[in-house]
């Protein structure tokens, strides 16, 4: 599986990537669309602004939780095809203007942000500032497996 590295320093990166991705034609070298990859980030955004809608077991939190934590922090990068506790993905071929848009306001809002955000259900409290790196680093992991074709 093909990944572009990519990297992000603060969510205008990320909107301004997003908006190259909706103008473009893309490859897709992993499993999602723009609008699927799109509607995942916003769902993890959501949930440390509004409150994650479910629990991991708090053995799986205390076991490991912490450890990956801090070696994504740590390394920037995030495992592919690792498992994630998620709602059931939408379909492919969504409107992706409208899911860019809705993570774009998600990333707005994240930044915008003063003050302690919700506790992640698997990686327990992070700082303010650990949860927009850890963001920033989920965005350009999954960003980077679509890339946009050359003219």
């Amino acid at each position: 599986m093909q990944q572009r590295s990519l990297e992000f320093d603060n969510g205008a990166e990320v909107v301004a990537e997003l908006e190259r991705l909706k103008r473009t034609v893309y490859i897709s070298h992993g499993a999602w669309d723009l609008f699927q990859t799109c509607d995942h980030l916003a769902y993890f955004i959501e949930g440390s602004l509004d409150g994650h809608p479910y629990k991991v077991p708090w053995l799986l939190k205390v076991l490991f939780g912490r450890f990956i934590l801090r070696r994504i922090l740590k390394s920037g990068k995030m495992k592919a095809g690792a498992p994630t506790p998620q709602k059931p993905l939408p379909a492919a071929g969504g409107d992706e203007a409208a899911a860019v848009a809705r993570l774009t306001k998600a990333l707005e809002r994240l930044f915008a942000h003063e003050g302690e955000l919700h506790a992640s259900p698997f990686f327990g409290y992070l700082t303010p500032q650990e949860w927009r790196r850890l963001h920033l680093i989920h965005c350009a992991h999954h960003l980077g497996f679509l890339e946009p074709k050359k003219a």
